[in-house]
């Protein structure tokens, strides 16, 4: 179906290994044969039996172990939270002390840079009077 689609960019119902409808006679003829005359009913994917009816109530032991279960997977759920929101806050801290200390740093460059610069011009100007004497 890919390939089909691909070339003709076009969608169809023809899909490999899928089997199409029978002619309309013979479709109404195994319809009647196959169908009792009862009211439709719907089909669910799991059997009625790993499924008991509504009507059904659970026992109280076992709904009671059911929010158990369910409450220790909160507490659980909880508890990791608690641990990663911790460890998120650690990991802030930690990379704003270093974002800091990185800015220091850069400061501390950047007045040396500065210096250097007016070094520079202290000696181009002690220097550039004696070159020009020499030309």
């Amino acid at each position: 179906m890919a390939d089909q689609r691909s070339k003709t960019n076009r969608w169809n119902w023809e899909v490999s290994g899928f089997e199409p409808r029978k002619s309309s006679s013979n479709a109404s003829f195994e319809e009647s044969s196959h169908r009792s005359t009862g009211p439709l009913l719907r089909r669910y994917s799991i059997s009625t039996a790993s499924h008991p009816p509504h009507s059904l109530e659970l026992p109280k032991q076992t709904l009671a172990s059911k929010v158990y279960g369910l409450k220790e997977k909160v507490k659980l759920a909880k508890e990791d939270y608690l641990e990663l929101r911790q460890e998120a806050t650690d990991l802030q801290e930690y990379s704003n002390a270093k974002l800091e200390r990185v800015t220091r740093y850069l400061g501390v460059l950047a007045a040396k840079s500065r210096k250097l610069d007016q070094f520079v011009l202290e000696t181009e100007a002690r220097i550039s009077p004696l070159i020009n004497e020499k030309k």
